[in-house]
């Protein structure tokens, strides 16, 4: 399994997400119009210590038809997330953090658009 499934694994196990979003969760691009939702993708990746640990940064972008809506599932992707220790589908995390999130309308979506930004850090050797 590779770390964006065991994300991916993450938001989909999470009653509170699954309960606005269902299981419109998705890696890479989201298909037009689907809200709420989320869509979320690899933005930078460190390999640190000689490759032993790994620090990929993803960006998880929450949407909604409300500012309100995308906020408040925006704060459930951080808490979620934000310094999270322990398993998920066979990554030994050792810190998890959010970086920052902020709202921004999108016009030609009729949407907004709150993007999570979200470092991880695990060691390459626990991975199953």
């Amino acid at each position: 399994m590779d770390i964006y499934a065991a994300i991916g694994y993450r938001l989909l196990n999470d009653t509170d997400i699954t309960d606005v979003v269902g299981g419109r969760v998705y890696h890479g691009m989201r298909p037009e119009g689907d809200a709420p939702c989320i869509n979320y993708f690899e933005v930078s990746y460190q390999p640190l210590h000689n490759g032993v640990l790994e620090v990929p940064r993803y960006q998880i972008s929450c949407r909604a038809a409300t500012a309100g809506a995308a906020e408040d599932l925006g704060r459930m992707v951080a808490v979620l997330f934000h310094n999270f220790q322990g398993t998920i589908a066979g990554f030994d995390i050792q810190r998890a953090t959010v970086l920052g999130k902020m709202l921004i309308p999108e016009p030609s979506t009729d949407l907004y658009h709150v993007p999570v930004d979200v470092m991880l850090v695990y060691n390459e050797s626990t991975v199953t």
